[in-house]
């Protein structure tokens, strides 16, 4: 059980989202980084959909009310305990009653980003709301009351007392996060061209951009080598990744919290596979963009996935080995 005693700048419940209602108007939020989130439940031995704690930049200070463990996964944004003791990302750890666990920032660790997500085990006991206990802000939708975890928030574990998954580590040297990789952000060409100078995409790829201070969950601002300006257009459905093109041409890569339906012609699509690198880019971060067939993104996702799957497996062999060492379980 933890307590919140400083949500730092932004401190939300998130899972894996509540997709498939974008013709209602709704989101599909969830985790910005689906990796990191994969990787907490999976050491915490949460269900892949559990909620986890989503924090951002650091600054956030958690109160362990009784004896806990909890899993890291996402950005090492420099978890320690009251005492000093860093506590290392991928991996699970146990904090003692009365503890706190704070995040001081960005560190050296298994991956570079402004996110790191926090399991408890079996995931945090919270209300589904269309589906999901993601917390989307702008909508005032799931979580606590739709709104950021605040100081008194008391956050409950689905298996209280199991103590069982501490010390279990993620195997980072097989599967690395993918923010960690050199390299490009991979898009797919959009399908607005008609609506922009034929080199956009070009254009995107040309050019280093520096992530804007006014991004957040619902877009990625980009400045930079302004894009040629394309012209407003009807307002048509839009997906998280959608790379818009407004008219003073600086691009906003639209994201998990971000709206439904837009006016602004999409140069390209950030894939699914590239998005835990998205939701690891903060203010002033420098990015490069580059040119996707979508069929090979479609095989990039799958390899991911296969690795992720593997890492899997690789966790839960260990906890059995660890449950037959102690007499457990078989």
């Amino acid at each position: 059980m933890l307590e919140v005693v400083d949500p730092g700048p932004l401190l939300t419940l998130q899972d894996r989202g509540r997709p498939g209602l974008a013709h209602l108007g709704v989101p599909p939020s969830g985790a910005a980084d689906p990796w990191g989130h994969a990787v907490a439940c999976l050491l915490a031995e949460s269900p892949a959909g559990a909620a986890v704690l989503e924090v951002t930049l650091g600054g956030a200070r958690l109160r362990a009310v009784e004896t806990c463990t909890v899993a890291l996964g996402g950005a090492d944004l420099g978890a320690e305990l009251d005492d000093g003791r860093r506590l290392p990302c991928g991996a699970v750890h146990l904090l003692p009653a009365g503890s706190e666990i704070r995040f001081a920032g960005s560190g050296p660790g298994s991956a570079s980003g402004i996110r790191a997500y926090v399991a408890l085990a079996g995931g945090i006991d919270a209300r589904p709301v269309l589906g999901s206990a993601s917390t989307c802000v702008p909508a005032r939708l799931g979580g606590i009351d739709g709104r950021p975890l605040r100081a008194g928030d008391v956050l409950l574990p689905a298996r209280r007392g199991d103590l069982g998954a501490a010390g279990r580590v993620w195997p980072s040297g097989t599967a690395p996060h993918p923010a960690t990789r050199p390299g490009p952000i991979r898009f797919v060409a959009g399908p607005d061209l008609r609506h922009l100078p034929p080199d956009a995409p070009e254009a995107l790829a040309a050019s280093t951009w520096v992530v804007g201070p006014a991004s957040d969950r619902m877009g990625i601002r980009l400045d930079g080598a302004n894009l040629p300006a394309g012209r407003e257009i009807l307002s048509h459905p839009v997906i998280p990744g959608a790379v818009q093109v407004p008219a003073d041409g600086r691009p906003v890569v639209l994201f998990v919290d971000g709206p439904t339906i837009g006016g602004y012609p999409v140069a390209g699509v950030v894939p699914r596979w590239q998005w835990p690198r998205l939701g690891q880019l903060g203010p002033g971060d420098r990015v490069r963009f580059a040119v996707q067939a979508a069929a090979a993104a479609r095989a990039a996702w799958s390899a991911q996935q296969r690795v992720l799957a593997a890492a899997a497996r690789s966790v839960r062999a260990d906890a059995l080995w660890d449950r037959l060492a102690d007499g457990s379980g078989g």
